[in-house]
C-alpha cells in the first residue's frame, strides 16, 4: 500500500508538471497574440486592458487544470483554503503591510541617496488611508493573477526548493508582461523607462508574493498584497521626472528588501515545518 501510494503522487506530480508547462506556453502564447493584435490593427491598448487582462492566467489555468483532470479541483491547486477567517484576514494584513513597508524603506533609502523626494505628510496620510480599501477593491482583479502563478504554478512545482520555484514562476510572470508592456510603450502610452524598470521589479515581488503563499499556505495574503495600489514612485515627488537609470537605481533598493522579506518568511515556514515533524 505504501508502494501504490507513493506511486499515484508520482504520477500525479508528473501530470502536474506536464500541465504547468502547457500553462506556461499557453498563457504566454495568448497574451503575445492579444497584444499583437492591438499592434497589428493599430488600435490603443484601452486602460482597462491591464486590469482585466489579469485574468488571463486564470482563465488558461482552469482549462489546463480540467483537460489534464488532475485531482483534488481549483480549492487544492489554486490554493484557495484560507485556514479560517482570522488566519485569512492576518494573511492579507500581513501581506499588505509588509509590502507597504518596503516601499517606504525604499522611497526613504531613495532620498538619503539624493535620487528623489519623498512626498510630504499630508500627502502620506492620504496614501496610507488609500491602500487598505483599494487593497480589497483591487483584489477582484489580482485575484485572477494570483491563483494562477502563485496559487496553480507553486502547487505544481511544490516539489521544487522554494528559491527554484518562485524565481522561475517570477521569470514566466515578467514574460507574460513583456508583451503588454512593450506594446504599450511601443504605442506611447508608457514611457520606455518605465516599462524596462516596471517589468524588471516584477521579478523581486513574485518571489515575495510566493513567500507569503508558503508562509500561510494559501493564495491570500499573496491576493491583497499584490492588490496594494501603491509602488515606491508613488511615495516620491515628481517620480516622471527620473530617469531610467535612478529607476533601475529605486528597483534594486527595492529588489534587496523584498528577497530579504522573502528569505524570512520562507526560512520561518521550513523551520516551522521541521519541528512539526520531529513531533
Amino acid at each position: 500500500m505504501p508502494m501504490l501510494a507513493s506511486l499515484i503522487v508520482q504520477r500525479t506530480n508528473t501530470s502536474a508538471r506536464r500541465a504547468a508547462l502547457r500553462f506556461v506556453v499557453a498563457v504566454l502564447a495568448t497574451v503575445t497574440v492579444v497584444c499583437g493584435a492591438f499592434l497589428a490593427l493599430d488600435t490603443e491598448i484601452p486602460e482597462w486592458f491591464p486590469t482585466v487582462g489579469r485574468w488571463i492566467p486564470a482563465v488558461v489555468a482552469l482549462a489546463v487544470i480540467r483537460a489534464a483532470r488532475l485531482p483534488g479541483g481549483l480549492v487544492y491547486w489554486w490554493k484557495l483554503r484560507p485556514g479560517g477567517w482570522r488566519r485569512l484576514l492576518a494573511g492579507a494584513a500581513v501581506g499588505v503591510l509588509v509590502l507597504v513597508a518596503v516601499y517606504a524603506v525604499a522611497a526613504l533609502l531613495a532620498q538619503f541617496l539624493g535620487i528623489a523626494t519623498v512626498i510630504d505628510a499630508a500627502a502620506l496620510g492620504s496614501v496610507a488611508l488609500m491602500v487598505p480599501v483599494f487593497a480589497v477593491v483591487f483584489a477582484v482583479s489580482t485575484f485572477g493573477e494570483e491563483v494562477a502563478w502563485r496559487g496553480f504554478l507553486q502547487q505544481a512545482w511544490s516539489g521544487w526548493s522554494f528559491w527554484r520555484s518562485s524565481t522561475s514562476i517570477g521569470l514566466v510572470w515578467v514574460a507574460f508582461h513583456v508583451p503588454l508592456h512593450g506594446a504599450m510603450a511601443v504605442q506611447g502610452t508608457l514611457p520606455w523607462s518605465t516599462a524596462v524598470s516596471a517589468t524588471l521589479a516584477l521579478l523581486p515581488l513574485g518571489i515575495l508574493l510566493s513567500a507569503f503563499v508558503m508562509r500561510w499556505g494559501s493564495v491570500w495574503p499573496a491576493v491583497f498584497a499584490h492588490a496594494a495600489p501603491l509602488t515606491t514612485l508613488n511615495l516620491l515627488t515628481e517620480p516622471g521626472e527620473l530617469g531610467l537609470g535612478d529607476q533601475l537605481t529605486i528597483v534594486a533598493i527595492g529588489s534587496a528588501l523584498m528577497l530579504a522579506a522573502a528569505s524570512v518568511l520562507s526560512n520561518g515556514r521550513r523551520a516551522r515545518s521541521r519541528v512539526a515533524a520531529a513531533a
